[in-house]
This record gives structure tokens, sequence and C-alpha cells, in this order.
């Protein structure tokens, strides 16, 4: 209780320094938000200690990664040009497949690809009649498991070693749609892009959406919500301004920390405002309480601040106990949950405590320069008139 005192008498005479350091303090920490690192790779998120999982690792760094990215070349069925290839095997398809494929394996990182292309090594070496083609694939024992039942559809199947960085799964992805753009294909016939590599990067974008969208829509709700309880705009912000610190101070913390933001923790923005509202709307009740009764900001501030603070820190306490209770998973993925919950709670509870009653008296303070200075210009109107 004393310590609470002696923090709300150091707030109200070091109000505007503590807005200033605040200030400072979160363009550091937020410059970290740059660096938050998406995770989308499942095995990351496995107990590394299992012997199964050891054993994969072992294998992989002795015989390198096997990422597999898929290339699917099919018919539209739907097209009716008369020019336009009725089988998979049209010699137009073989070549794109040849020059494609001789294209993909320029890339450093891959390792093989294999599709009916193959068979052919260069694109002159493709007949012009389908019938030879045709031929030609029945003597090559298994060829027709590059193709569907009716032969409108065809696989490539590339293997490269991309390691467990996304960015160079990204680099890796778009150069392969780059590389598909790069051939001349026949009309009515789509490339699509699929495996392991490419649905990894299909979930970083979704992650990305997910945070932001989870975020705005928690944000907007809680400060309209806030404004609507308080029926007042300042005061609503006041509530809602310690969850914004906090939650920009638990991303940038993040980036900083290289903790991954996984699917586990893609909504913890969303919680973390959620649970951390509470904190602000009692101690801005408790303070307004003590000025209804006529007391001054610094009587105020010192009634409240230990009366309500003792509690909030007592409850935000248990609650952060609580996730870091999730740090004892097995699962990487839950203790990165818990791990970010329990940071986010106490930037919110540090940022409720410490900075946002000063925010309190200097809105206060401001308001009232407002209200001296609309009361001197409106005496300087009626004397001015009066003189007239």
């Amino acid at each position: 209780m004393d310590i609470l005192k002696n923090l709300a008498r150091f707030q109200y005479k070091y109000s505007f320094l503590i807005f200033m350091i605040t200030v400072i303090l979160t363009i550091a920490i937020g410059l970290g938000i740059q660096n938050i690192r998406l995770q989308t790779d499942i095995s990351k998120e496995l107990p590394q200690d299992l012997d199964v999982i050891k054993l994969q690792n072992k294998i992989s760094d002795k015989f390198g990664g096997a990422d597999t990215v898929m290339v699917l070349i099919k018919l539209d069925k739907n097209c009716e040009l008369e020019n336009a290839p009725k089988d998979i095997r049209d010699p137009k398809v073989i070549r794109t497949l040849v020059s494609l494929e001789n294209e993909i394996k320029k890339e450093p990182s891959v390792s093989s690809v294999q599709s009916p292309g193959s068979f052919f090594v260069y694109p002159e070496n493709v007949p012009d009649n389908i019938e030879l083609i045709k031929q030609i694939l029945a003597k090559i024992p298994n060829s027709e498991m590059f193709f569907n039942k009716d032969y409108s559809a065809t696989l490539m199947i590339i293997s490269a070693d991309l390691g467990k960085s996304e960015e160079k799964v990204n680099r890796f992805v778009s150069k392969i749609k780059e590389d598909i753009e790069s051939v001349e294909k026949p009309a009515c016939v789509d490339v699509i892009v699929t495996g392991n590599p490419p649905i990894r990067v299909v979930l970083m974008e979704m992650l990305e959406h997910d945070m932001v969208f989870t975020i705005s829509i928690a944000a907007i709700i809680i400060l309209f919500l806030l404004i609507l309880i308080k029926r007042s705009f300042t005061r609503g912000i006041l509530v809602f301004t310690p969850l914004v610190l906090g939650l920009t101070w638990t991303l940038g913390l993040m980036g900083w920390l290289n903790t991954p933001l996984s699917m586990a923790t893609v909504g913890i923005g969303a919680m973390i405002l959620g649970l951390g509202t509470e904190y602000g709307i009692f101690l801005v009740e408790r303070y307004e309480e003590e000025r209804e009764k006529g007391k001054n900001q610094k009587e105020a501030l010192i009634a409240a601040l230990p009366s309500v603070g003792s509690g909030i820190i007592g409850s935000g306490t248990t609650t952060i106990v609580g996730f870091l209770a999730l740090l004892l998973a097995s699962m990487p993925m839950i203790q990165h949950l818990g791990e970010t919950l329990a940071l986010g709670i106490f930037c919110i509870l540090f940022a409720t405590i410490v900075i946002s009653p000063a925010l309190i008296l200097l809105e206060e303070r401001f308001i009232e320069k407002v209200e001296e200075l609309e009361l001197k210009f409106l005496r300087r109107g009626l004397s001015h008139e009066k003189n007239n």
C-alpha cells in the first residue's frame, strides 16, 4: 500500500515525464514488431526431445530435407476452342512440361524434378504426333503414374531442400510460380501449384491476415463499448490506452525475443485486449469516485491507486501465473501461447498501474486549461461588448 501511495505521489509530480518516457519506450519496443517471424512448420511446434523427432532430424541432417512441390497440369473441360488439347499427352502440353522442368531444375534448392516431360529431356525431342507420344510412354515402366484415368491431367513432382526458413520457402514458391509464367502454355490448360511449401505460404498469409483482422475487430468493439459505458470519448480512450500500450509492447517484445507467431498464438492480440480491459475500468472508476467527493487530483490519486491497485495487481498476477503454467506443457506451441499471454497481461498490468494514472492527470489538466482559455476569451468578449 505504501509503495502504491508513493507511486501515486510520483505520478502526480512527474506525470508529463512519465508520458514522454512512455512514448520513447513504446517506439523502441514497437520497432520489434517488424522482427516478428511466422512459424508455419508444424514439425517445429512438436517436442524436439522425442526419439522419433530426434531420428527424423538426424536423417534430415544426413540426407537432406525433402520438401515436395506438386504442379498439377490439367485440361479445362469447359473450353470450346477447336485447337485446344483434348488429351493431356498432346505434344504442345508435353513441350510445356519439358520447358518448365528445365527452368525449375536451374533453381539451386531443387534436387529432382519428375514429370512426363522427363522422358523427352528437350522440347525438340517431343514428337509432333500424339499417337507416337502414346507409344513412347507405353514403353516406359510406371509412366502412367503421372496421369489420371481419363488423361485430362498430369503431375510434376519437385523435390527440394528448403530447410526451416519461412522466407526461403516463400521465395522458392514465388520462383516456381515465376517459372510457370515464363513458359508458353497451350490454350485451355491450367497449371496449379500445391504441396507442403505452397501450403506453408498460404498459412503465412492467413496468419498475417487473421492477426490483423482479429485485433482490429476486438479493438473497435472494445473501444466502442468503453465509450458507451463511460459516456465520454476521452474517458473511453483513457481506459483503452493501456490496452494499446500493452499490446504494442507484447508484439514488439515477441519480435525482439524471437518468439514466433504460430497457429496457436495468432489470436493472442484479441485475447489480451479482452482479458486486460477490466484493469483500466477499475482504476478510472475508482479515481472518478474520489474526485466526485471533492478531492483534488493528488488526494484522489493517492486514495484510488492503493485501494484498487492492489486488487488489480492480485488479479493480474494470478492470471499471469495461470498462463505461465502452460510453459510446463510438452508441446512448444502451447508453451509459446502461455509465454505470450503471460507477457501480454504483464504489459497491460504495468501500463495500467504505472502509465494510466499519469495519463488521467494529464487529460484532466488539459481539459482544465482548455476551459480556462475558453473562459478567458469569453470574458474578453463580454468586456469588449461592454466597452462598445
